[in-house]
């Protein structure tokens, strides 16, 4: 099969695991659907959740540049991915911590450490992998 199909499927599997993920989270911590958009718990927690994403994005950007200032060769697109594990791993912690400290249901924490943990987990078997053998 090409390429892109095996690309697909890796990544459908992927978000299979997530919802599947989310779900069993949600049930088995009593917790209700978790909401695809931000919700601010109150004004402190809305301005740290925009300098969070944007540290977040300044430091993808920053990482973005430093990379392609070296030159675009093999190692540019795994620095691309570690400033993609900074940033995901930043944005999701500082999300938990919101959560656990301003949230009516407490232990929704829980659930945002998971999908942070199985997002990693996906990056870094993606880099430990070689892409799948893709690249």
């Amino acid at each position: 099969m090409a390429t892109w199909i095996w690309l697909i499927v890796i990544l459908g599997v992927f978000l299979g695991v997530y919802y599947l993920l989310q779900w069993a989270l949600g049930k088995w911590l009593h917790l209700g659907k978790r909401r695809h958009y931000r919700t601010f718990h109150n004004e402190t927690h809305k301005k740290w959740d925009f300098r969070v994403r944007l540290v977040s994005a300044l430091i993808i950007a920053v990482v973005c540049m430093w990379g392609i200032s070296r030159g675009v060769d093999e190692s540019f697109w795994k620095v691309i991915l570690v400033s993609n594990f900074a940033g995901v791993f930043f944005q999701e912690l500082c999300t938990a911590y919101m959560e656990w400290k301003y949230s009516e249901q407490r232990r929704e924490y829980i659930r945002v450490l998971a999908s942070a943990g199985c997002i990693l987990t996906f990056l870094f078997t993606f880099y430990v992998t070689n892409f799948f053998g893709l690249a």
